[in-house]
């Protein structure tokens, strides 16, 4: 039976109102600043090891471990301590100079990391071994100083064990709505504004600041402090040595039950949280700013729902039951959470598809997926917030031990969470679904409740089993209902502008894949809502143009080819048809290489020959780490407003090209017009040559895109040698679909030469690792496709020449030369962009 103990205090030093607010407003500015360092180390690592899924996660249950471990460690610690502001402090200072350390571990960790993929170990498996191990090496540390925070701020702050349930609550719920702030003003202000070693650099301050604060508080607090007075949690007229008071609440037993609950409620709300943000995605976009809003909605719910428990925890007496009704809401909730709010969520800001036309402000937009967020998720995570106050009120046995007990409880719930992301990401979507993987992680958290209501002896066992029975009917019948409607299959609103048919459908690690053909039979390879690849004109102009131009323009006779992105295949069957030494293919989503066995006319089987090499991985990490040389490099990458493909759009990413270029190189990079501002294509354009200068800017060959091209010289085409290219059988059947029957056809692709491309780009600012603009700049040209696509062919057609200064060898005599020329003018003449473009340009 519980007992109730609120009435029995232990005394302490008095403590003002003043000092309270203090450090509640200290604890509220630490949260902000531990999911800043968060976003940006996470960022600065995936740059390192890559943006795969196992590299993201790897680095994510580091940094988690640390929390885990500062918290089990600092708990202890605190309770030997009578100063707990000082190791407060110290535990803020720590972190503050870690974050200007942070760059030069991070080169160091660079550099390590590429010595053993060239010299010790290339093998999948291993090498991930290594990127968790140097996380731990550089995340641990500053993570454990992060996760000791809240154990030694609880210790300080509560007074009586009466009230450390409310306490708790407080705590916890200032920390998170920290973390909400965090998180938001570094998706969308801070990295922007600052970069993203600044924006750590900001939360080091800032850190650092608080510790000579609270350390000035401490001085004070124990100059004016009496020697008569105990130490906090300390009994009056004791010392360190006295036997402690214990407050009995429940029995060990239900403790030991209420921290196992905990742990597993934990793994519980990760892996939710990696299954609504699989889910979301499809509802909102894959922008940075969209994955943003989706972890500030979860966050703000679980802070909500810590706030709102406070007023209850320490007045209640069956905490057990409030645990267990608490899970088994969780569950019910969840399990409606996908087929109910999801769809209405798509509603709100328009039918299906409307988004991409509406006319939305920027902030009606983060407002539309902040809502659409919510709604998902806000009920489920409000009770999960409430599990933190009542698991700590049941699981502190004694005020004496109450950091350790806080500590405890902690880092069993973040052990858990890293498992829960774990499992839901590496297994259970793979395995059964998103959707079947919400159910079972549902049937786990009405099993916790379930044993909490039995455990309750408070109440009458047959209370219990009624209770129990009651919540095990509603979980079923729940279940019952989501199952008859059959299973769910993932559509963003670009994918539904047409009737479609699915071909092929894969749940995979890190992205959902689908193969859909629509009413006029074209097929589409959509990575998480967006396509990106097809028998769609647009994107077999893409496949083609990137495959095919590169190796036109290319001087070497037998190229070495590396082409970042697989996609459909296209590009990577055109470049096998220039009689290359070898082909190498990085391809990040595992399940594309899957879906584009349903597109035989695009790739040809290129996945089963023999020279072909294709690499599951990421692109911009391979080509940091490989030691191999090409003569053409071919980005195909994704939006660049696409969370994580901004990475291949920096000038440290041009700069691994280079490297990786022999003398007589090029690099083509795609540039989607019609998904980037005026602005954004200047800057992206500038960027590249900062490390190409020698570049040229070309249209695709049915002019549906840009492509930058750049050489490790002055542009200098040999015209014969192109020529003769374009006399091979294969490859004119390759091209004739595009309607490029001729070396003139191919030329004509040409929009400017380098001299009047930095003359464009003049002035706009660089996108680098540290300043990702494109990635994270506040925009909506990513759903103006329309409007923009007008700007940039608009500005761009005015200012197109003729690429007759940048070939050579245009013919044995002068007049054959001159038939060139005359040749190339009149196709040039015939071209204009307007002529591909008629409606965006007059």
């Amino acid at each position: 039976m519980p007992t109730d103990i609120t009435s029995v205090p232990v005394q302490v030093a008095p403590k003002s109102r003043l000092v309270i607010l203090f450090i509640l407003a200290v604890f509220f500015i630490s949260g902000a600043c531990g999911l800043l360092y968060e976003v940006v180390w996470m960022k600065m690592l995936t740059i390192v090891f890559g943006g795969t899924a196992l590299a993201i996660s790897t680095t994510l249950a580091a940094f988690m471990s640390g929390l885990a471990l500062g918290s089990f460690y600092f708990g202890r610690l605190i309770d030997r301590h009578h100063h707990p502001l000082r190791i407060y402090a110290f535990l803020e200072l720590g972190t503050g100079l870690f974050a200007f350390l942070m760059p030069l571990l991070l080169s160091l960790l660079d550099k390590f990391y590429v010595f053993t993929y060239q010299n010790i170990t290339t093998d999948y498996l291993w090498l991930s071994v290594v990127r968790l191990v140097l996380s731990l090496l550089i995340l641990l540390i500053p993570a454990t100083l992060m996760g000791g925070t809240l154990p030694v701020i609880t210790r300080f702050l509560v007074k009586r064990f009466g009230e450390l349930g409310s306490r708790v609550g407080q705590l916890y719920f200032i920390n998170t709505m920290g973390a909400v702030v965090g998180t938001f003003a570094t998706g969308f202000f801070l990295i922007v504004w600052l970069g993203v070693h600044e924006a750590a650099y900001l939360a080091g301050g800032l850190n650092i600041l608080i510790a000579i604060a609270v350390l000035v508080l401490d001085r004070h607090a124990a100059s004016a402090e009496s020697p008569k007075v105990a130490p906090v949690y300390q009994p009056a007229g004791s010392n360190s040595n006295a036997e402690k008071i214990t407050q009995s609440y429940y029995s060990p037993g239900i403790a030991r039950l209420s921290l196992w609950a905990f742990a597993i409620s934990g793994f519980c709300s990760l892996a939710y949280e990696v299954l609504w943000t699989r889910a979301l995605v499809y509802i909102l976009d894959n922008t940075a700013q969209a994955f943003t809003t989706m972890l500030v909605a979860f966050l703000l719910g679980i802070a909500l729902g810590s706030l709102a428990i406070t007023r209850f925890v320490d007045r209640t007496r069956n905490l057990l039951v409030l645990f267990g009704l608490a899970e088994v809401l969780i569950a019910l909730f969840a399990l409606i959470s996908i087929p109910v709010f999801v769809n209405l969520g798509a509603s709100i800001g328009g039918p299906p598809g409307s988004i991409f036309y509406a006319e939305y402000s920027l902030w009606q937009w983060v407002s539309i997926r902040f809502g659409r967020s919510l709604l998902v998720m806000l009920l489920p995570t409000l009770l999960m917030g409430m599990t933190f106050p009542i698991a700590s009120k049941l699981y502190t046995r004694s005020a004496a031990g109450m950091g350790t007990a806080i500590g405890n409880i902690y880092s069993a719930n973040t052990i858990g969470g890293v498992l829960g992301s774990f499992v839901a990401g590496f297994a259970l979507i793979p395995w059964i679904g998103v959707y079947h993987s919400v159910m079972l992680i549902a049937a786990i958290n009405t099993a916790i409740g379930l044993i909490l209501l039995l455990a309750e002896s408070a109440i009458k066992l047959g209370s219990r089993f009624k209770t129990a029975v009651v919540s095990v009917v509603c979980f079923i019948t729940t279940l019952a209902v989501m199952l008859s409607s059959g299973p769910i299959v993932f559509a963003s609103p670009i994918e539904q502008q047409y009737p479609y048919q699915i071909l092929y459908y894969k749940e995979g690690v890190g992205s959902t894949v689908k193969v859909y053909q629509d009413i006029f039979a074209d097929k589409t390879i959509s990575i998480d809502g967006f396509p990106v690849a097809g028998t769609i004109q647009r994107h077999e102009d893409a496949q083609r143009s990137l495959g095919n131009l590169p190796l036109l323009l290319s001087q070497v006779s037998r190229p070495r080819v590396n082409l970042v992105g697989f996609g459909a295949g296209g590009a990577s069957w055109a470049a096998t048809l220039y009689n290359p030494s070898s082909v190498d293919c990085v391809e990040l989503v595992p399940a594309v290489v899957q879906a584009a066995r349903f597109f035989p006319e695009v790739n040809h089987g290129v996945m089963d020959n023999p020279a072909f090499d294709l690499i599951i991985g990421d692109g911009r990490n391979y080509l940091l780490v490989t030691d191999k040389k090409y003569d053409v490099i071919t980005v195909d990458a994704t939006s660049p407003k696409s969370a994580g493909s901004g990475n291949l759009y920096t000038r440290e990413f041009y700069q691994s090209c280079k490297s990786r270029l022999d003398d007589n190189g090029l690099v083509v990079q795609w540039l989607p017009f019609h998904l980037l501002s005026e602005d954004e294509i200047k800057m992206t354009a500038r960027t590249f040559m900062s490390i190409f200068p020698h570049t040229s800017l070309w249209f695709t060959f049915q002019r549906s895109y840009y492509i930058l091209v750049g050489t490790q010289s002055e542009l200098n085409l040999d015209f014969r040698l192109l020529q003769d290219k374009m006399a091979d059988e294969n490859i004119k059947a390759e091209l004739a679909p595009l309607d490029i029957i001729d070396s003139y056809d191919v030329l004509s692709c040409f929009i400017m030469g380098e001299k009047e491309l930095a003359d464009y780009s003049s002035g706009a600012r660089l996108n680098t690792d540290d300043h990702p603009y494109l990635e994270y700049s506040q925009t909506m040209s990513y759903f103006y496709t329309v409007d923009v696509a007008r700007q940039n062919l608009s500005s761009i057609a005015r200012l197109r020449q003729s690429v007759l200064p940048y070939l050579a060898n245009l013919g044995a005599t002068t007049s054959e030369a001159d038939e060139v020329k005359s040749m190339l003018q009149a196709r040039f003449n015939a071209t204009p962009v307007g002529h591909f473009w008629p409606d965006y340009v007059n």
